[in-house]
């Protein structure tokens, strides 16, 4: 946290930024400046995050089969959870995931949350690993509803330690509570236009999204939602903390600064499940009615052929192919419906059309465009009757290169992805 001293220089240095900074540096230079201005005045504005009662609990490799049971136990009584990860920074390279916090959401606001520490799972032959998988199997059952701080996509890496798989993962029934609370916000804080009196100023303050400086495609951060919502202040210091550490204080010898460090790390990752269960709470008791978004992505060899220096951009982004269907069904979480997954009848009812005629519309697509492209459909395309016949055309080595490096994005997107259908609530 700043000093007021440190403060007044942050604010100093967010308007004379250096100019030998430029692009990303500059980008990234604002905003420490900004987390850090805000970090305290949220600090001084808003009073300490208060949880409701909880039973934290350590999952890793000295966790007794005893505890583990009793976690099983419980996350099958319940039929919601709140979930969180956390990762760790390595230079230049993608985030290690370190940690999954999840919340067995109790009746009368009572919860356990769990954070199971990644890196120091018991071996995969033990009875404890096997119980901390079928945990896993209970929490991510499709009867089950999870709420995360944005999209499950976050849970993917974490596949690597073999809790779960990527199937699992697409199959559970999960709302984003980040994108209903912007709709909730913008539905109970709509722009209003008073000319306030001394007297009923503080009252009449709009905070609908214009006003308090929220773009509309600005996503909510945990932080600013607990601070405008509950009037608390979430802490947010230690997001790049290692949470690879070991935050049981019972798997290493520890002397008492390193147990207080722990201590922190440990509050801040319940903490984020904690406020999302205040913030939840709030939104039930307005009546909010809760939508969820299941997604099937459609296999790369359906897309038109894209070079491989955009593979970075999101797959929704790139793919005409993605088809949304929108279902008036809601949640009503008061009554706390649990989700059936869809059945193999009612897949059956969605037109999707196969594979060989998806490609072969793609090619005629192409071939109407360029004659190159057309080539290049033309020999990846499979042998159908009465096709004509075409000759090869002569190709510089720079189209050859961008040609196979089409054909290697494609193999390596099909290997990545699997059939999916968007299906969104509204």
């Amino acid at each position: 946290m700043l000093s007021e001293e440190e403060y007044y220089t942050a604010l100093q240095k967010l308007h004379n930024i250096p100019s030998h900074l430029h692009g990303n540096n500059r980008q990234n230079y604002k905003q420490v400046l900004k987390k850090q201005i805000q970090e305290y005045e949220y600090n001084l504005k808003y009073g300490n995050f208060e949880p409701l009662p909880y039973i934290p609990y350590f999952v890793n490799n000295i966790t007794t089969e005893q505890t583990l049971h009793q976690l099983i136990q419980a996350s099958s009584s319940s039929s919601e959870f709140t979930l969180d990860t956390e990762s760790i920074n390595v230079y230049k390279k993608k985030n290690q995931p370190a940690l999954i916090q999840i919340q067995v959401l109790l009746p009368y606001n009572l919860s356990l949350v769990m954070i199971v520490e990644m890196c120091h799972l018991p071996h995969h032959h033990t009875t404890r690993f096997t119980l901390i998988k079928q945990l896993f199997d209970i929490i991510f059952a499709s009867n089950k509803t999870i709420y995360i701080w944005g999209s499950k996509d976050e849970l993917f890496p974490f596949i690597i330690f073999n809790l779960f798989s990527r199937e699992q993962l697409q199959s559970i029934t999960t709302i984003n509570l980040q994108h209903q609370f912007k709709l909730f916000w913008n539905q109970h804080h709509r722009r209003h236009h008073h000319i306030s009196t001394s007297s009923n100023i503080l009252e009449d303050r709009c905070i609908c999204e214009t006003c308090i400086g929220k773009k509309p495609s600005e996503p909510w951060s945990l932080q600013d939602s607990t601070a405008y919502l509950l009037d608390e202040y979430l802490p947010k210091i230690l997001t790049r903390a290692q949470f690879n550490i070991g935050l049981d204080p019972n798997l290493f010898n520890l002397d008492s600064e390193e147990k207080q460090y722990r201590q922190q790390l440990t509050k801040y990752a319940l903490n984020d499940c904690l406020s999302m269960q205040r913030i939840l709470i709030h939104m039930k008791n307005t009546k909010f009615e809760f939508s969820f978004e299941k997604i099937i992505k459609i296999p790369y060899d359906l897309m038109e052929s894209v070079s491989s220096s955009d593979d970075e951009i999101m797959f929704s982004q790139l793919t005409p192919s993605i088809k949304r269907l929108t279902n008036d069904q809601n949640l009503n979480i008061n009554k706390q419906e649990q989700f059936i997954s869809t059945s193999t009848s009612e897949n059956s009812n969605w037109k999707i059309t196969s594979t060989n005629n998806s490609r072969s519309a793609n090619q005629q697509h192409t071939q109407s465009t360029s004659e190159r492209e057309h080539q290049y459909t033309h020999e990846t395309q499979p042998v159908h009757e009465h096709k004509p016949e075409h000759k090869p055309q002569q190709l510089s080595m720079e189209e050859r290169k961008r040609i196979h490096n089409r054909s290697c994005t494609l193999k390596q997107r099909k290997r990545l992805y699997r059939q999916e259908i968007v299906c969104e609530n509204t």
